[in-house]
């Protein structure tokens, strides 16, 4: 007589054994190599973006502008981009990035708004430039009470959007706080490519290491934009060196007469190295 129940015992024996087995080579749960093997984040669509900057004057809004303009173009407009002011006091985002509408209104006015998940009220909002992507400005007052950079994100989310936030300098303000402890936000820093500016890198990651944990800095992108022509070979080797394993990437964005002009930013007007350092930061998000 058949033993139903040992038959069953044996299949689950068996079962149990399989599933022990690593997996073979290839498939999708294969970890990513970062930082000596210890896994990496893998994300399954462009995330929602956080830009800091390392120090003053590191080309957080212009990365931030360069971003979320080389994610509507390479989507060929199936990703809708928005680039959201989240500086402490208000910076010139909008002042650079909208080439073809100013913003009417600012983030705070967006969030008071009876429905500010809704992508008509975003654009009605938001100022535009030419590739399609909305920007959002904001002005010195503080965000309406109970809302945060992470409620800004969700209603974006909600709507079907991309946000793109510029947070500026330092890494330490207390805006970019929410983001920062929410591991599906990818994290670019933007560091200007002078010795200056790298050295005040290491206590900006180590601050980041010491209060949101070693894998929020393990899976930044660095961003060295090049301000000066020819000054940036030797310190984008020294970062490359040195940082190259501990951070997720690290992109160069070249000096760009269109960029170091300081007015309104147009995509069609910069140098194709620089359009290609922003599709090169796009991938190494993904």
């Amino acid at each position: 007589m058949v033993d139903v129940h040992d038959l069953i015992r044996r299949a689950s024996d068996s079962e149990t054994t399989e599933l022990a087995q690593p997996a073979p080579a290839g498939k999708p749960t294969d970890p990513v190599p970062l930082r000596g093997g210890h896994g990496r984040l893998v994300r399954a669509a462009l995330p929602s973006v956080l830009v800091l900057g390392g120090s003053g004057s590191s080309g957080a809004s212009t990365t931030a502008l360069g971003l979320a303009a080389a994610a509507a173009v390479d989507s060929e407009g199936e990703v809708w981009p928005v680039a959201v002011d989240a500086t402490l006091g208000g910076g010139d985002l909008a002042l650079r990035g909208c080439d073809v509408a100013k913003p009417v209104s600012t983030v705070q006015d967006w969030l008071l708004t009876p429905h500010p998940e809704l992508p008509s009220t975003v654009g009605a909002c938001s100022g535009q430039a030419s590739t399609g992507v909305r920007i959002l400005d904001r002005s010195p007052d503080p965000l309406p009470r109970r809302e945060s950079l992470l409620s800004v994100q969700r209603h974006l989310e909600t709507a079907g959007l991309l946000a793109v936030f510029d947070a500026g300098a330092p890494v330490t303000s207390r805006l970019a706080a929410p983001l920062l402890a929410d591991p599906r936000v990818g994290l670019v820093i933007s560091v200007a490519a002078r010795p200056d500016a790298i050295n005040r890198l290491q206590p900006a990651l180590q601050w980041l290491d010491e209060n949101f944990g070693e894998f929020v800095v393990g899976d930044a992108v660095i961003v060295l934009t090049e301000q000066v022509p020819g000054a940036g070979k030797t310190v984008v080797e020294h970062v490359r060196t040195h940082l190259g394993s501990w951070v997720r990437e690290v992109v160069q964005v070249p000096f760009d007469i269109h960029l170091a002009g300081g007015g309104v930013i147009s995509w069609h007007r910069l140098a194709a190295e620089t359009r290609d350092a922003y599709l090169t930061l796009l991938g190494a998000l993904r």
